[in-house]
């Protein structure tokens, strides 16, 4: 194999990595919506509470760990970038193909509160707030948030 075909391989790789986040990113979003609409449904079948509790819950839990994803995808961009750098420069082997995206510094922060995070939870989250809201004016007169 030639030196221009390793090359080529290893940033399919990268490739491959950053594909990989962004489907997994998808998947989290796609639960929590399926969540939010189960619970949704469940909420309006039973009046219970707990199960607006529980999809608060649920929603930070997968915001979270989609901003680790983004997090992630964004370092192997940024690997991708300097392996293409690098390899423009004919750095040595052991320079161009690392994989090691510890050394990139990505704040975890500002993933979590970018627009693609914040779009779908939080929509979910003020439609969260707008029923706490309402439930708060129910006409049962009680100042606890649920009324049974």
């Amino acid at each position: 194999m030639n030196k221009e075909e390793c090359k080529r391989q290893h940033l399919d790789h990268v490739q491959g990595v950053i594909t990989r986040m962004a489907g997994n990113s998808f998947q989290i979003k796609g639960f929590c919506m399926a969540m939010a609409t189960i619970l949704g449904a469940l909420y309006a079948a039973n009046f219970r509470c707990e199960l607006m509790i529980v999809l608060a819950l649920i929603s930070v839990a997968c915001a979270l760990m989609d901003a680790y994803y983004l997090q992630q995808e964004k370092k192997y961009c940024e690997l991708y970038k300097r392996s293409v750098a690098k390899m423009e420069e004919d750095r040595p082997h052991k320079e161009i193909y690392d994989m090691d995206v510890r050394k990139i510094k990505m704040n975890y922060w500002r993933c979590l509160f970018s627009k693609s995070l914040w779009m779908p939870y939080g929509i979910i989250l003020a439609l969260l707030l707008i029923w706490l809201f309402l439930s708060c004016l129910h006409p049962c007169g009680l100042p606890t948030i649920c009324c049974k």
